[in-house]
């Protein structure tokens, strides 16, 4: 098996994203400082026991994309754990201030993944489930566990702004204080974001691969283009093959779109819950026997819960509109693009 210059220079960065991870774990855990030798030791260890068993680049590119989705998880439970103390107790991230670098490499390493999962050509499949698989978008458990480390760093960083900025006081109360589902909508936000941007990605790949294609018919610069050729050498099942790239196209949009569902109604839920609060609130001050001089504050008890019911429908109204943008401009973009590679085939054919 040989690797192209791609695939080795993917292989490059990811031990360089993987040693970038573990230094910033362990400068933030405050452990040994030879540990952060062992993930990129482990890395290299697996991917040779893959090149010596297996021996298939389609076997090598998943064992990378598994290496990358357990640095992804080992970044989300170290930074899950402080995330929650400040949402459950609001209590301070000493380290917050030290999350940056860490960051930068959680979102290269997940770049990394997209570009891996494009390089896996599939030595073993057809040419249509090449394409199909590449239209059906990102994993949804990389992107899970990425959004969750977005999630985590976004609480951590407007608790520490809170405490350098009184202006982002404000802003952070209604957002940490509100219970859990503000911080849920926010994980389903970066969730359905991070799956567009991935499909976007797969669409500007292959947009590219037809675009060389149409540039030199029968050219093998790529597995995509060698698909394409496939396709477009079989005319008799064309309209099959179609049928099947539409029908993948569809099927990958049930997850962003229940995630666009699933934001606002997270924040209706927060409606009704801080209302329900309130009211119960309110009956017990009818049913109580209280005098007059305690009732201001039993009032103002009862109806702290209205600022759930608000701030939590605000939060999620305001990042629903923004994933519903990006969500039709990369489905519009992405029925353009099969509608070109339709014509494209058809004509060809």
């Amino acid at each position: 098996m040989t690797l192209s210059w791609p695939a080795r220079l993917s292989l490059l960065l990811y031990f360089i994203l993987l040693t970038l991870v573990a230094i910033n774990l362990v400068r933030l855990l405050e452990l040994p400082a030879w540990q952060a030798a062992l993930p990129p030791l482990l890395s290299l260890g697996a991917l040779v026991a893959t090149w010596f068993l297996l021996g298939t680049r389609h076997a090598l590119f998943t064992c990378l994309l598994v290496l990358g989705t357990i640095a992804l998880v080992a970044v989300a439970l170290v930074l899950a754990t402080p995330a929650w103390q400040v949402i459950a107790t609001g209590a301070s991230a000493s380290w917050a201030g030290r999350m940056m670098p860490m960051f930068i490499a959680v979102l290269a390493l997940h770049a990394g993944n997209l570009w891996v999962a494009t390089l896996d050509s599939g030595e073993e499949e057809q040419s249509l489930e090449r394409l199909a698989r590449l239209l059906y978008g990102p994993g949804l458990l990389p992107s899970l566990v990425t959004a969750l480390i977005l999630c985590a760093g976004t609480i951590l960083g407007m608790e520490l702004l809170a405490r350098s900025s009184e202006e982002m006081q404000e802003l952070t109360r209604r957002f940490l204080e509100r219970g859990v589902i503000p911080p849920l909508t926010m994980l389903l936000f970066f969730w359905g974001l991070l799956l567009l941007l991935g499909k976007s990605w797969n669409g500007w790949y292959l947009r590219r691969a037809l675009a060389g294609w149409r540039r030199n018919p029968g050219s093998r610069d790529s597995p995509f283009t060698a698909s394409l050729d496939a396709l477009s050498a079989k005319p008799a099942d064309l309209g099959m093959s179609l049928q099947l790239l539409w029908r993948r196209h569809e099927e990958s949009w049930l997850m962003p779109r229940y995630i666009c569902w699933a934001v606002p109604i997270l924040g209706f839920i927060g409606t009704v819950l801080g209302i329900s609060l309130a009211a119960e609130g309110i009956r017990r001050i009818i049913a109580s026997d209280a005098g007059l001089a305690s009732l201001s504050n039993d009032l103002d008890a009862a109806i702290a819960p209205l600022g759930i019911a608000f701030d939590t429908t605000l939060i999620a109204l305001s990042l629903s509109v923004v994933l519903m943008l990006a969500l039709a401009l990369v489905q519009r973009s992405e029925e353009r693009l099969l509608a070109t590679l339709e014509q494209q085939l058809q004509d060809t054919s």
